[in-house]
Formats: structure tokens, sequence, C-alpha cells
């Protein structure tokens, strides 16, 4: 990804400074933000956001910490955990809230500490849907393949 450059739905895009790749959920648009190795995926039909970030050398147990803490997404927007996060496989999920906003975070770890979060924040009074964004969203990971998983010759 290009910092700045839009990116539509069915595009698979890779991480800033990581190995994973994801692809642009339909009705979504997705652009790397200038000022964090973000993606940031905005949707042309319903209010919200999803932010999805490299996790770069963090084992499962320092995520589930991190996953537990206040994320900052703004100097002004906070999401504030609430309730536990919970592991189902390599994927790890976490609830939040931050005023009129609710939140949920999906992390999918991948080979050698890698993985990716995505943080979607929505307007609480929305109707929840069935299956979650993240939950897509992680669902269609793919990492590439680093030096350290590939067989020696």
């Amino acid at each position: 990804m290009q910092a700045g450059q839009s990116y539509r739905a069915g595009v698979r895009v890779r991480e800033p400074n990581g190995t994973a790749s994801f692809l642009i959920p339909a009705g979504w648009r997705g652009e790397q933000l200038d000022n964090m190795a973000a993606v940031l995926l905005v949707s042309e039909q319903e209010a919200g956001f999803v932010l999805a970030f490299a996790i770069l050398n963090q084992t499962e147990d320092e995520l589930v910490a991190l996953l537990g803490e206040p994320q900052p997404i703004t100097e002004s927007l906070v999401f504030e955990p609430t309730g536990h996060v919970t592991r189902n496989g390599k994927k790890l999920t976490a609830t939040y809230a931050a005023g009129p906003l609710t939140g949920r975070g999906v992390a999918v770890m991948g080979p050698d500490l890698q993985g990716i979060l995505f943080l979607h924040g929505r307007p609480q009074k929305e109707q929840q849907p069935s299956r979650s964004l993240p939950d897509e969203l992680a669902d269609q990971v793919r990492f590439t393949p680093t030096k350290s998983d590939l067989p020696s010759p």
C-alpha cells in the first residue's frame, strides 16, 4: 500500500511493516494513513471504521494483555475494554466502548510472532450484524512466508 492512495473492495492489501494481507470487504474502501502504520477502512454504506495494524514480535500472551488494555484511536477517542479477551485457535477477540461507539478487536496470529489486529468502531445504536466485520476480515488473512519459515536447502 502507498500512503494517501485509496483501495476499493475486493483488493488484497498487505499490512504496512507486516507479513499479513487481507481483502477489503464489499462496500468498504481502504487507505494507509500518513501518520501511522495502519490501514483505515471506511464504508460507503454504513457508519463506522476499521483500523488494521500489523502485530510484530508479540507472543500470544503479550497480545492478550495488550487487547485487555484501553486502545487509543485518536487523542480524544479511546476504546475502553468491556469484557475479557477470548481465544479461539489463532484468533483473539476483545470488546470495547467509547462514548457513543462500540468496538470489537480481532487479532490473528501468524508465523514468527507476526499477526494482524482489526479494530472496528461503530455507533452503539446500530444493530449488531450476525457476523462481525472483523471476523470476516480475519477469515481472509494470509501471511507471507518469512525467511525463517522457508525450509533449509
